[in-house]
């Protein structure tokens, strides 16, 4: 497996693509339903065979969210408003107006309101509200975004092989899932993956922990809480 490696505040250039105010992003009309693929892994940990929102082949990349929020872009307004208010800055984010002025998830009142929570309530959790709100057969309210520890097992105890557009991730079973590279919201970039873990880094309240890849690298990412980056669910065997 290619060799881990931390990136911390990593710093990129959004190139935004142009469309009229008045143009909306296509709704999705399908139910999100993922299939629940067992790994293998030592936890028996469920993990989602596509990102969410992603109603087609587990190829394609789904939506993004800012971490703590659980409205995708899809269901934002005017794409153009969208990008200004949401998941390119700090205006419009739910937890907060600024890196030092978070009202929820704070470990440090530098930073805002301390309130020393590191790992996202149900409430704020995507993939866990639309399991509330969507229960069907497989996708039922024990699905949640993948915790550090969660995401940090996948790294581990699977072999991550490189193909078109992202990972197949092969785990001590034998059976995968494939992770695309979406890049992350208002960005051209499709060649690097970001994928959101649930858990916040308590030393600097401002962000939260992502996963990120690309085809010669696996590692982490300290990613700032209102970008978008995919999100992956996963759930514990019952």
């Amino acid at each position: 497996m290619k060799q881990l490696r931390y990136f911390f505040l990593m710093v990129m250039t959004c190139t935004f693509t142009h469309m009229q105010a008045q143009n909306k992003i296509p709704a999705q009309t399908q139910r999100y339903i993922p299939i629940a693929i067992d790994l293998g892994l030592p936890s028996g940990t469920l993990w989602a065979d596509r990102n969410m929102r992603e109603n087609e082949a587990s190829t394609n990349f789904g939506q993004f969210y800012s971490w703590g929020s659980v409205v995708a872009d899809d269901e934002a307004l005017a794409y153009e408003e969208h990008n200004q208010r949401s998941m390119t800055s700090w205006r419009g984010y739910k937890h907060g107006s600024g890196a030092k002025a978070l009202t929820k998830y704070c470990t440090d009142s530098a930073y805002g309101k301390k309130d020393d929570k590191t790992q996202l309530d149900p409430e704020d959790d995507a993939a866990a509200v639309y399991a509330k709100t969507h229960q069907v057969a497989i996708w039922d309210a024990q699905w949640h975004i993948p915790t550090e520890k969660e995401f940090a097992e996948l790294i581990e105890k699977c072999k991550w092989a490189w193909k078109k557009n992202g990972y197949q991730v092969t785990g001590p079973n034998g059976k995968s899932i494939f992770l695309p590279t979406a890049g992350f919201a208002g960005s051209d970039v499709k060649d690097v993956g970001y994928y959101w873990t649930s858990t916040l880094c308590a030393d600097f309240p401002c962000y939260a922990y992502a996963v990120m890849f690309g085809d010669d690298f696996i590692g982490w990412n300290n990613g700032t809480r209102y970008k978008g980056y995919s999100i992956r669910p996963v759930k514990s065997k019952k």
